[in-house]
């Protein structure tokens, strides 16, 4: 069971890919950042032009959205960040065949414990262990496709940890952004959904998340002064 969503938690509004198998045994290996700084700040996003990032609940159903930005924050010690918090935004989105999408997050959050390092300059997280989805008490991610203006039906994803997937990060090192950045690809699968009717499909535990973002880490919580983030 994980635990409840707490406003104590750092995060302000990343997702979206991944693909790699963990040899037994593999070690634990935090993000690295300033020894000086108590706390990072990250922003990820899909900047890369054509680089959508798709929810599908079961075969041919997808929802996709063009622009996928994730904020967050997460406390350091000794240079190093063992909990990362993200909050998600979808924007120019579309879902189920529908010329348009509404995707509204209702404060739910991804958290990421200490990934594992597959080999220098790269990590992994599994989805069924590493990677949790928070939301406020009573809330729920939703995905509403809309056709002339109405609403058509609601996918409803709530609080959970994914049944299955990965997600994988890399050193991008400098990149035209400027100072060290991340990579990341996420594949999340085995999620469980409700939908009010079957054009958003029938509901169950088939619905997985797919992206790739560009991951930078800034000092300070307006998210304005970079600063660099590596895996060993």
């Amino acid at each position: 069971m994980i635990r409840k969503y707490k406003d104590a938690c750092l995060a302000m509004t990343a997702m979206f890919a991944f693909g790699a198998i963990v040899a037994q045994g593999a070690s634990a290996n935090p993000l690295t950042v300033d020894s000086s700084l108590n706390a990072v700040y990250i922003t990820g996003t899909n900047h890369v032009a054509g680089a959508t990032h798709t929810l599908t609940v079961e075969p041919g159903v997808q929802a996709h959205c063009k622009h996928a930005t994730y904020k967050g924050s997460a406390a350091v010690v000794n240079g190093q960040v063992n909990h990362i918090t993200l909050a998600p935004e979808y924007t120019e989105c579309t879902a189920f065949g529908f010329a348009t999408a509404d995707i509204k997050v209702n404060g739910c959050i991804y958290t990421l414990t200490t990934p594992t390092l597959i080999k220098p300059g790269e990590v992994t997280w599994d989805a069924a262990t590493q990677i949790h989805m928070l939301c406020p008490v009573g809330k729920k991610l939703e995905i509403t496709p809309t056709s002339f203006g109405a609403s058509v039906c609601t996918v409803s994803i709530g609080e959970q940890t994914p049944g299955f997937g990965h997600l994988v990060a890399r050193n991008a090192g400098s990149s035209v952004i400027g100072g060290m950045d991340l990579t990341d690809e996420a594949t999340l699968g085995g999620m469980t959904y409700t939908s009010t009717n079957s054009a958003c499909g029938k509901g169950g535990s088939t619905a997985s998340v797919e992206g790739k973002t560009t991951a930078i880490c800034y000092s300070n919580a307006l998210h304005t002064l970079k600063t660099d983030c590596t895996f060993s």
